[in-house]
């Protein structure tokens, strides 16, 4: 499997996508979307590898939903890379121990946080140390939902981000729309946070990520399946390479070398 651009074939990462069950569809009418049916959408997309995280349920813990993530990942270990969700609100020694347990025996390969979903302050030490502790711990990146309210402003999230300069924090969905310019201003400025490409429509703030951060700090997503994964792929791979004049090794970078950095993932191929 392999994206073609322009004639060449790139190894390709979705570094935003979800997977689970929930008991309701909620906003989005998905309530149960599973590896199978990710790894059909994107054969038909032509990628790789997804990076898949837990249904938002902001009523749960997540213990269920991470079982399943590591289930998911065991079954098509070529093609998918989970990471866990926590939610923060049950309590620093309940996160502590999640995270242990995720990332020491469920080999989870990353953290997912939604400050919106699950209405939390990602900038409260209290809360966040142990969660910062255990990526350090374990040599995980942090994902964070931003954008669509102030509790996930990327400023907010930089607060603590920037002294965990060994963690790698990829602000998802780089801010939205309203947080974007802010998202690319703490990027620039900390060298361990990255931008990820999911939702962001309007060309003049792709090109300002794409300008402001350069390709090197930049990880394709699509936020699937809330959004088309071929959509996503056009928008980048058509539509921002020809604005951005985007090379080779531009795209390289953000389908698949930035993010594999962050995690020293191997190409199972």
């Amino acid at each position: 499997m392999a994206l073609r651009i322009n004639d060449s074939e790139y190894y390709a990462i979705d570094a935003h996508s979800h997977l689970g069950r929930r008991k309701t569809p909620l906003g989005h009418g998905v309530a149960s979307f599973l590896g199978d049916d990710l790894v059909r959408n994107l054969d038909e997309a032509g990628l790789d590898c997804a990076v898949a995280f837990p249904l938002g349920a902001s009523y749960t813990d997540y213990s269920e939903a991470n079982q399943i993530m590591a289930e998911e990942m065991a079954k098509h270990p070529k093609r998918i890379i989970s990471f866990c969700r926590i939610n923060p609100n049950f309590g620093p020694q309940a996160s502590a121990d999640a995270l242990e347990h995720c990332l020491g025996n469920l080999k989870l390969k990353g953290i997912k946080l939604h400050p919106e979903i699950e209405f939390f302050d990602p900038n409260e030490a209290e809360l966040m140390e142990p969660i910062y502790a255990a990526a350090r711990r374990y040599h995980v990146p942090i994902i964070f939902h931003t954008g669509m309210s102030s509790k996930a402003s990327p400023g907010v999230i930089a607060e603590l981000a920037a002294k965990y300069k060994d963690v790698p924090v990829i602000l998802g969905h780089m801010g939205v729309s309203e947080y974007v310019k802010l998202a690319v201003a703490v990027a620039r400025q900390n060298e361990n946070i990255f931008l990820e490409t999911s939702v962001v429509g309007w060309m003049p703030l792709l090109l300002e990520a794409f300008r402001g951060v350069g390709t090197s700090k930049i990880l394709f997503g699509s936020d699937h399946p809330y959004n088309p994964l071929s959509m996503e792929v056009e928008k980048i791979s058509r539509h921002v390479t020809r604005a951005a004049k985007l090379n080779q090794e531009d795209l390289k970078k953000v389908f698949s070398a930035n993010f594999l950095s962050l995690l020293k993932w191997e190409q199972r191929v």
